[in-house]
C-alpha cells in the first residue's frame, strides 16, 4: 500500500514540477523581512573583521539581509548569532559596502603591530564567485571615510539587533 501511495505521489508531482532540483538564481531584496533565520544565501556576501593588537577581534558577515556577528578576546569567543535586517537597513548597508569600493582597493596586509581591518566581498557570477579581500591597517582606517562610515553603521546594527556595543 505504501509503495502504491508513493508511486501516486510521484506521478502527480512530476507534471506539476514539484520536487528538488539543483542550481538556482539569486534575487537581491526579494525576500520579506521576518524573524526566521534563512541561513546561507548564494549571493553577495560581505565580511568585516576587526583585529586589535591586544587580541580583541570582531567578525561580522552579511549575506543579503542576514547579519551574523561574533567577537572574541584571544581564545574566548562569543557568537552573537544572526539577525535579519529590514529592507531599509539592508539597502543602506549594501550602499556603504559599495561605496567602500573593495574590488578597486590594494590588497594590503595584516598589521600585527597596529591591528587591522579586513573587508571581504563575494560577488556572484555565472561560474566561480569573485572574492575580493583587502586588509587596512588600523592606523590608516581612521582616515578612510568610507571604512569609518561602514564601520559606524555596522556598530549601530550590532547595538540594535544584539544589544552589544562593538569597539572596533
Amino acid at each position: 500500500m505504501r509503495v502504491l501511495a508513493l508511486c501516486c505521489a510521484v506521478v502527480i508531482a512530476a507534471p506539476l514540477g514539484i520536487g528538488c532540483s539543483t542550481g538556482g538564481t539569486y534575487m537581491s531584496g526579494g525576500r520579506q523581512e521576518s524573524d526566521v533565520d534563512r541561513g546561507e544565501t548564494n549571493g553577495r556576501m560581505f565580511d568585516f573583521v576587526s583585529n586589535k593588537p591586544e587580541g580583541d577581534d570582531w567578525q561580522i558577515r552579511v549575506r543579503d539581509s542576514s547579519l551574523w556577528a561574533a567577537y572574541g578576546d584571544r581564545e574566548d569567543v562569543t557568537e552573537l548569532g544572526t539577525a535579519n535586517l529590514t529592507k531599509k537597513e539592508t539597502a543602506k548597508l549594501w550602499e556603504l559596502v559599495d561605496a567602500a569600493e573593495i574590488p578597486d582597493r590594494k590588497k594590503g596586509k595584516k598589521d600585527e603591530d597596529e591591528g587591522w581591518v579586513q573587508l571581504r566581498l563575494r560577488e556572484p557570477d555565472e561560474g566561480e564567485h569573485d572574492i575580493f579581500s583587502v586588509f587596512i591597517s588600523r592606523a590608516d582606517a581612521e582616515e578612510d571615510e568610507e571604512v569609518v562610515s561602514l564601520a559606524g553603521y555596522l556598530q549601530d546594527l550590532i547595538q540594535k539587533h544584539f544589544k552589544k556595543t562593538p569597539e572596533f
